[in-house]
């Protein structure tokens, strides 16, 4: 006798199935955008309550100081964490922290309770964990990319370039129909689909197993020492470290120069910047096609010198054009040499060392940009208009300098010689 299996138990049986079936790339990459989207809402929305609160421009931008510490502050000891502990686990307490410290924003409002020292202490709490949160992305992409590493991290750079287009634009309607507090739901809603990929991810038993059983300051110093002792991991933090500080000295003072020395109007500024976005969208497809056709020690130099290019254009012309279309060049040449030097590292970095080398690269390459930005505010009110844009190309050929003079120049197709020239100094 033929038994029919009754719906319910089919749909159990699919679901279970489903929930058994190795993650790949595209529902990460769609749970990474709709996350991405999430954090462009509050990044939105939180200098405007900060505003609103006080009435203080310093506070909105001490606000974002507050981001930046613990990346250079704790970085190192989130990097040994995701090498001591599962990543998968880390990833969903991080996401579920964050979940519910943006939904205490609204309901501190509601209450009446909120108040500016909350937003200090909830925006270096977020900070914390995104930083957690973001170094376990570079991490866990090559279990699900396997060898296709640069298309996998050209994804990610795609989607949180994609969605930082995105965000502010659905933040800028929504925020003319509900209030702040509300659209901060919104955020809260998206760290849902994040959860529910990591969630069908296996155990990171292999991080665990590999854990040492010395203390957290020796795992720490051991990452330290790794990055010190490979030359080319060493020289592409060098090249960020370097590329950071040109960068942010011109972008901090770009709204200024826009105004001051261009006089634009606002519609010409919201087209500046929406360049830049699509330029950075652009660099992140273009590198998939780029890599399959030049060595990543040929490429390497010839982005960076397209960015000096870039940042050489609106400090030689006054067309009003010129700096959107500038640093779009920037954007697109700084997000593909990203996406080389991830893959470079996640190919030639141990597993089990991985997060805390990236880890020390972020500490190294973060610390430059408040100093770069300190110095462009300088040059800004002392130096003519344009002077700090050429800073910027000198530290982009300074970048080809170190491309050239290092070992990044005999990088083979997919950075294969980078695998094999690092793993003889750890």
């Amino acid at each position: 006798m033929h038994y029919k299996m009754k719906f319910p138990q089919r749909l159990k049986l699919r679901l279970s199935a489903l929930a058994q079936q190795p993650l790949t790339l595209t529902p990460f990459l769609a749970g990474y955008f709709i996350s991405r989207i999430g954090d462009a809402l509050y990044t939105f929305c939180l200098p405007l309550l900060s505003y609103r609160l006080t009435g203080s421009a310093l506070v909105m931008g001490s606000l974002f100081a507050v981001s930046v510490l613990p990346v250079i502050l704790f970085a190192p000891l989130a990097g040994a964490m995701l090498d001591r502990f599962d990543r998968r686990r880390l990833m969903l307490f991080t996401d579920l922290a964050r979940m519910g410290l943006v939904a205490l924003v609204p309901v501190l409002e509601h209450f009446g309770l909120l108040e500016l020292w909350c937003l200090y202490a909830l925006t270096l709490l977020l900070s914390l964990l995104s930083t957690v949160y973001d170094l376990a992305v570079v991490t866990i992409i090559p279990r699900l990319a396997g060898n296709g590493l640069t298309r996998a991290n050209a994804g990610v750079q795609a989607a949180g370039q994609l969605a930082d287009m995105i965000g502010p634009a659905i933040a800028g309607v929504l925020v003319s129909a509900f209030s702040l507090t509300s659209i901060l739901w919104l955020d809260v809603c998206s760290f849902a689909a994040t959860l529910t990929v990591l969630w069908r991810l296996p155990a990171d038993s292999g991080s665990r197993a590999a854990a040492s059983r010395t203390g957290v300051l020796a795992e720490m110093a051991g990452g330290l020492a790794w990055l010190v002792r490979a030359p080319v991991q060493l020289a592409l933090s060098l090249q960020a470290a370097i590329g950071n500080f040109g960068y942010s000295a011109a972008y901090a003072t770009l709204t200024y120069y826009l105004i001051t020395t261009l006089q634009l109007s606002g519609g010409r500024i919201g087209i500046t910047y929406s360049l830049l976005a699509a330029g950075g969208l652009a660099g992140s497809l273009a590198i998939v096609l780029l890599e399959r056709h030049c060595r990543y020690g040929r490429l390497i130099p010839l982005l960076l010198l397209a960015g000096t290019c870039g940042f050489l254009l609106p400090a030689l012309s006054p067309f009003w054009l010129a700096p959107g279309l500038g640093f779009a060049l920037v954007a697109a040449c700084n997000t593909a040499w990203s996406i080389l030097a991830a893959s470079v590292r996640q190919r030639s970095v141990p597993p089990e060392l991985l997060g805390r080398v990236l880890s020390f690269s972020r500490v190294l390459t973060r610390t430059a940009m408040p100093l770069g930005a300190l110095l462009g505010g300088w040059m800004t009110g002392t130096l003519p208009p344009g002077a700090v844009f050429l800073l910027a190309a000198g530290a982009k050929l300074a970048e080809v300098a170190i491309a050239l003079a290092s070992p990044i120049r005999r990088l083979g197709r997919n950075g294969a010689a980078s695998a094999s020239g690092d793993r003889q100094h750890q």
